[in-house]
């Protein structure tokens, strides 16, 4: 743990908010996560490199939106896009960030199936996407995400409607696809280039996806 996150070093007339939330217990996660995401939010990428990445993604957004206003089918290629993002996440992205990035498609997955298999009455198929290396990033995974939420949120909703039912409280969950382990299973590159937080990494790959996938 960093040394801004130990007590020691609270100072009252200038209070650490990422020590307060670290601190704050009301809410349970995961430890080793929790820690990242302080580290993350507390980083000198996110206090002085974000401003400026932030500013030049939406001005390159702009320029983006003018040209695909006139060439929407231009440089579509999700293959190319998940080539980057791969490329560029174990080129520059931090470990914290990256294992906030990963958690985030393995949590995602668990969520999905926990609604799936304790909402009673209905039958709605999952996709796992469960990441452990960049390779996996290439097989358009963010992509693959997206229409996975977009994709169950329309099939359990028809579900229940087709069928007449409401979402209700259930005695007996079932949560043998939930994890408890402390997301430890990939190592991630922790080069000098290594740096930037996942708030700069989401500004600096948003325009990219903007340049290579549709408007829809």
């Amino acid at each position: 743990m960093n040394n801004e996150f130990d007590i020691k070093n609270h100072d009252a007339r200038d209070p650490n908010p990422w020590l307060a939330m670290y601190l704050d217990s009301s809410i349970p996660i995961n430890s080793s996560t929790k820690q990242a995401l302080m580290r993350d939010n507390n980083s000198k990428s996110a206090r002085y490199i974000l401003p400026f990445i932030a500013l030049w993604s939406k001005i390159t957004m702009f320029f983006i939106h003018i040209f695909k206003f006139f060439f929407p089918r231009f440089f579509n290629s999700s293959k190319s896009l998940h080539r980057i993002l791969a490329w560029g996440l174990r080129k520059f992205v931090s470990p914290d960030a990256n294992l906030l990035i990963f958690r985030h498609f393995h949590v995602g997955s668990e969520i999905l199936e926990f609604i799936a298999s304790n909402v009673s009455g209905i039958e709605v198929k999952t996709s796992p996407l469960k990441p452990y290396d960049f390779n996996d990033v290439k097989e358009d995974l963010f992509l693959n995400h997206d229409l996975n939420l977009y994709n169950f949120i329309i099939n359990l909703n028809k579900e229940l409607k087709t069928k007449g039912l409401n979402i209700t409280q259930n005695d007996n969950l079932n949560l043998e696809m939930i994890s408890e382990d402390q997301f430890n299973h990939i190592t991630f590159p922790n080069k000098w280039t290594n740096i930037l937080d996942l708030r700069s990494a989401i500004e600096l790959f948003t325009p990219f996806y903007q340049l290579f996938l549709t408007a829809k």
